[in-house]
């Protein structure tokens, strides 16, 4: 029996879920599109399929979600994960969160919607029901004080309460079970639920401030499930709870390798710490390019050109995207162009690793691509760890891959891939 599938709204979480769950030793396997049930339950304890529904509107991502979750339906299986960003930036038109866990949970037959609101292990806090996060500076704001999430270009945090923030989505009624319930223990949580399950609640949320409080709250989960189809919304921090690893956090040290050829990085990501680890990086030919030179033919012609050149030369590459905004084009039409631009160079010649910033982005990249699947190869930063494209294309077969959110990874983080060891088979 599958253990737990899970749906991702962006590949960056996706891809630290699916980290999470191979660390904690289920063999785990990341789709682009739901597979064929006797594909995947017969060898694989846990899989997932990832999207880019953060950035759809409403209607587009019940449909999508609609669709997938159809196909997951007929999977045997107690827990399903709707995968969503560990700073729940989302909103009432664009990446709703409510809207499509109800429409995932109706397809699945899940009576019951636990939301998970933090993740110790990235600096995500939920306290009395609001979120807080970290930044790379090592401040922790409140999400709707955070200098990022606070100001991000398609879904702006203006709300740190979380039962508001997804009432305003459609769950008016979504009740909390605070820390001073969840720290009681694994007996009186798993209680509380049943009560609150027994009384018709559809979706409660969960405070999480430390690591301790998801140990608790996935052994109550895991016993509901017994009983109750559940779906969990929340980020990595899910799997954390439902199943904890007791190893060490980089067991795959030995498997940090990129193959032979350039690494090609692209940070469509605007946010402070990603502009610092492209600052940072020494070890790379950079191009810094306008978002406006992405929407003009004879202009990307002209950029995929003379990337091509550098990388033929076995030259390292980073390309960033300026921080202009006064541009006025739309979020998703320049994630849409930085994906089909990263996809051009990627079938034009064989990189020893691809590494993207910026969660958007990386997933319309990926999906650009057309890979097959892809699997976990080693930790390497916390929630951006190295994974392997599975495909068709020679060039894309075997390519390790980072995928970060703008939030993620330290600052030497380009120059970290690019000291890699080369090694020329396939991971």
């Amino acid at each position: 029996m599958t253990k737990i599938v899970f749906c991702a709204d962006d590949f960056t979480g996706a891809s630290d879920t699916l980290a999470t769950l191979a660390r904690a030793g289920l063999s785990t396997r990341l789709y682009l599109n739901a597979p064929v049930a006797s594909d995947c339950t017969n060898d694989l304890d846990a899989f997932g399929v990832a999207t880019s529904l953060r950035a759809m509107q409403v209607k587009d991502g019940v449909a999508t979600i609609g669709k997938i979750a159809d196909q997951l339906a007929s999977i045997n299986c107690g827990i399903y994960h709707f995968k969503i960003c560990s700073t729940f930036d989302s909103g009432p038109d664009i990446g709703n969160i409510a809207a499509i866990a109800d429409r995932y949970a109706q397809s699945v037959g899940a009576g019951w919607k636990a939301v998970i609101g933090g993740q110790p292990s990235l600096r995500r806090f939920c306290l009395l029901g609001n979120l807080f996060a970290g930044t790379g500076d090592g401040h922790i704001y409140r999400i709707d004080h955070h200098p990022v999430m606070s100001a991000h270009p398609v879904t702006p945090m203006h709300e740190a309460d979380l039962c508001r923030h997804l009432a305003r989505q459609g769950w008016p009624k979504i009740g909390l079970i605070d820390f001073t319930v969840v720290r009681q223990g694994r007996i009186a949580l798993t209680a509380e639920i049943r009560r609150r399950l027994a009384a018709g609640e559809c979706e409660t949320l969960f405070d999480v401030s430390e690591e301790t409080d998801l140990l608790t709250i996935g052994e109550a989960l895991r016993e509901i499930a017994k009983t109750t189809k559940t779906l969990c919304v929340g980020a990595s921090s899910v799997a954390q709870a439902l199943f904890p690893s007791f190893t060490p956090a980089d067991p795959n040290t030995a498997k940090r390798y990129r193959r032979d050829g350039p690494v090609f990085a692209f940070a469509g990501s605007r946010s402070s710490l990603t502009a610092a680890q492209v600052d940072t990086a020494t070890s790379y030919a950079k191009r810094s390019i306008a978002p406006s030179t992405l929407l003009d033919t004879a202009a990307v012609k002209d950029l995929l050109d003379d990337c091509l050149r550098a990388l033929t030369d076995g030259k390292n590459l980073l390309v960033s995207l300026s921080d202009d905004r006064n541009h006025a084009i739309d979020s998703h039409d320049l994630a849409r162009a930085s994906a089909a631009f990263i996809c051009q160079i990627c079938q034009n010649i064989s990189l020893g690793f691809l590494a993207i910033a910026g969660g958007d982005t990386s997933s319309l990249a990926v999906q650009e691509l057309g890979l097959a699947s892809l699997s976990f190869v080693a930790d390497f930063d916390a929630g951006a760890p190295i994974i392997q494209a599975h495909a068709t294309n020679p060039h894309l077969d075997g390519l390790p891959m980072l995928l970060k959110g703008g939030q993620m990874g330290k600052q030497a983080l380009f120059d970290n891939i690019s000291a890699l060891p080369v090694r020329t088979k396939n991971l």
